[in-house]
């Protein structure tokens, strides 16, 4: 769930202290959920602590900074912490549709980004913090020293982010890739012991450091390039001009450039496609129902439009479609969705739309999503967003079909 947004900036054990502070209830809960997976997955917490400590220097001084932050201000042990952030993304997969339209393959000529928030539930996900069974997010408004402004969305406790926006107009966006090797690989034990990143942190080092698209990828590919990602999967970052998908798998590494062109990442991959589960019917709906809606509206794609996409109920309301839905907490449904416009000349004044709950219920309330640009401070965010009401009210499972010719 989507809990409260969060406003920090200084250095990074300062922005870690504020996050621990103000989420100390939120992370203890993340975390008590995060041991709990993982010992469902017959793994032992020494261990896993033991195989972080080996791996911690994978990550750059500064993240280890905050890291050290977040444990001071919430009064968490730093292993604790150290190995939830190595090996959040076994715990908890960033499942999720992106959807992208660029240049002249925009209505605007301004890039449009989506990306819809897909989660598992647990039934370790209980107590005060949590509701129907769902992590607790946050939404971050980062300002650290010697890198750029960030607003995204980001796991209580984590480092990483699932998705956003950098005030050099860089949107980000990533997903696992359901593939024959994550199932073969399914031994989490050896998913421990391997020197692996966090996509999510990845995503973060981009948006911090690059100026661009292109300088958003070159600063995690020599990562990339030496480690793999800790599940198989894509990270597309994208701006006024371009946008980077890279696709990463155990041994695979690919990149596709688009420019004046619309381009999707469901859970599945496009240029390392022999690596795909063919089973993986949702993926598979959801890719080509993506597909067909940027090729139908190329040249007219709009934030709006983009939003509308968000919404998508074809080959559903379920499981299947962009939209998603269940008839349990386990299953990956829709939580969240942010849609991105690149303002190229003035990038501080990107939006980035979020919309909180169930797209369908969210995004056609006024009240459940909020625009905000790297302008923006605390003063500007209603209650209900800051302290999780909204999200409350409008994640359902019950699909929307008002106004929905698709349902």
């Amino acid at each position: 769930m989507i809990h409260t947004v969060l406003f920090c900036e200084g250095s990074r054990h300062e922005i870690g202290r504020k996050q621990g502070e103000w989420l100390s209830s939120e992370i203890k809960q993340n975390l008590a959920s995060f041991w709990n997976v993982l010992r469902a997955k017959g793994l032992d917490k020494s261990e896993v602590i033991e195989n972080a400590f080996k791996h911690e220097r994978l990550w750059a001084p500064e993240r280890l900074e905050e890291i050290e932050g977040v444990g001071e201000g919430a009064d968490i042990e730093y292993p604790e912490l150290l190995a939830y952030n190595l090996y959040h993304d076994l715990a908890f997969p960033e499942e999720c549709t992106v959807l992208m339209a660029l240049g002249n393959a925009s209505a605007t000529g301004n890039t449009i980004f989506l990306k819809n928030s897909d989660k598992v539930g647990s039934e370790s996900y209980v107590g005060p913090s949590c509701y129907k069974n769902k992590e607790i997010n946050v939404i971050l408004a980062l300002n650290p020293e010697g890198g750029n402004k960030i607003i995204g969305v980001a796991a209580a406790g984590a480092t990483a982010i699932k998705m956003g926006l950098n005030d050099k107009g860089v949107a980000a966006g990533s997903n696992i890739s359901r593939t024959h090797e994550l199932e073969k690989r399914g031994a989490e034990r050896d998913a421990i012991q391997i020197k692996a990143l966090d996509r999510g942190a990845l995503m973060r080092e981009g948006l911090e450091r690059g100026k661009n698209a292109l300088a958003a990828a070159q600063a995690i590919l020599p990562n990339l390039l030496e480690n793999p990602m800790s599940t198989p999967g894509n990270i597309q970052f994208a701006d006024a001009q371009q946008a980077m998908i890279i696709e990463g798998s155990y041994h695979e590494l690919a990149t596709e450039i688009v420019k004046d062109e619309v381009a999707a990442r469901s859970n599945r991959f496009v240029l390392l496609e022999a690596l795909n589960r063919e089973d993986d019917l949702s993926s598979i709906c959801r890719y080509i129902r993506a597909r067909q809606l940027l090729s139908e509206n190329k040249g007219n794609v709009t934030l709006e439009k983009m939003i509308e996409f968000s919404m998508d109920h074809a080959n559903g309301p379920g499981p299947n479609s962009i939209c998603r839905h269940g008839t349990h907490f386990s299953e990956e449904t829709s939580l969240s969705a942010a849609v991105m416009e690149i303002n190229a000349g003035k990038p501080e004044k990107s939006k980035i739309a979020l919309a909180l709950g169930k797209p369908c219920h969210a995004w056609r309330a006024g009240e459940a999503h909020i625009n905000l640009d790297m302008t923006m401070g605390p003063e500007d965010i209603p209650e209900g967003l800051k302290n999780g009401e909204i999200w409350k009210k409008f994640y359902t499972e019950e699909p929307k079909r008002a106004r929905d010719k698709r349902c």
